[in-house]
């Protein structure tokens, strides 16, 4: 049954991008995933290269600036790289619709802490119905889990409009310490995982999270910050095979740990310069000998202003 959260109409014709390059690469991807009419005509096909044992397929969609600006320094909302190209404005939709495709095919959405605090009423739900209602027909739920992620929870905002919007699952990944923050400021209902390893996540404690997933799931491990290769190790035997990291400082932990797998970064041709807002910035950033590199999946193209790169990552 389709969600009475909020949706947004997308023109097709002036959404639609066109793929100009796609790797030989793409002709061997493993792990099929849900597609309709709407994917086909504006984006294309989109198959995923393959999928992990212990932990979900991980990806983002970001969009920079030509010199790899996420965010103006005097106006700070990330949407306006693309809303404020004003030799494609349309590109900014288009720009908005892949992240929401991105949505629809994923398990779980990670989000941070921090865009929270940013904005009140942000939950990572689908915009688009016909999207929303692939996902129902496929037999998944409407709407992806919305993951949390927060080193000791001292920065989760509880009153925020994701802990009072029922159609929305929400878990929160975080350390040990953490959870005694959450128990202490949660007011929904919630259960708690805890695990130091993978060898502590067993088939009673995956059961035990699935007779409750009607509540706040609260995942943690670590002492004093979150162990990741845990966590996603716990994620992948509940069921999420496919996670949009939405939060480019864990995308930039991810990657530092050798856990990111694609990179969509959506390339606004105007140019910003200076101390602005880079990813990874507040990130340690790797070295000349040591740093991974990508390669190129696709290429689609709005305009000749408004461009779409979708990479995936290579570590030594």
């Amino acid at each position: 049954m389709a969600t009475s959260l909020f949706k947004m109409p997308f023109d097709i014709e002036k959404t639609k991008v066109r793929r100009i390059y796609a790797s030989e690469d793409l002709k061997n991807c493993q792990a099929g995933t849900m597609t309709c009419d709407k994917i086909q005509q504006i984006y294309g096909d989109l198959q995923f290269m393959e999928l992990h044992e212990d932990r979900p397929c991980t990806y983002t969609s970001l969009v920079t600036s030509i010199d790899g600006k996420i965010a103006f320094t005097d106006a700070p909302q990330g949407p306006l790289i693309a809303k404020l190209n004003r030799c494609d404005p349309a590109g900014a939709d288009a720009d908005w619709w892949i992240l929401n495709m991105l949505r629809s095919l994923s398990d779980a959405v990670m989000l941070g802490a921090g865009t929270m605090n940013a904005e009140a009423d942000y939950t990572c739900h689908v915009f688009d119905q016909d999207l929303e209602d692939m996902r129902i027909s496929a037999g998944k739920p409407p709407v992806p889990w919305n993951i949390i992620t927060s080193l000791d929870a001292t920065d989760i905002p509880f009153d925020h409009l994701l802990f009072h919007t029922p159609e929305v699952p929400v878990m929160i990944s975080t350390s040990k310490a953490g959870l005694e923050i959450v128990r202490e400021k949660i007011k929904n209902d919630y259960f708690a995982v805890t695990a130091s390893s993978v060898e502590e996540v067993t088939p009673a404690l995956i059961d035990e999270m699935k007779a409750n997933a009607n509540k706040v799931l609260v995942l943690a491990t670590g002492d004093n910050v979150p162990d990741s290769k845990t966590a996603l190790y716990i994620l992948k035997k509940f069921g999420i095979d496919r996670m949009l990291i939405e939060t480019p400082s864990y995308m930039h932990f991810l990657v530092a740990q050798k856990m990111m797998d694609e990179l969509f970064l959506n390339y606004s041709c105007l140019y910003i310069g200076g101390q602005a807002l880079s990813i990874g910035k507040f990130g340690k950033e790797f070295g000349s000998q040591d740093h991974p590199h990508t390669k190129m999946l696709s290429i689609h193209s709005h305009s000749d202003h408004f461009f779409y790169l979708r990479h995936k990552l290579i570590y030594d």
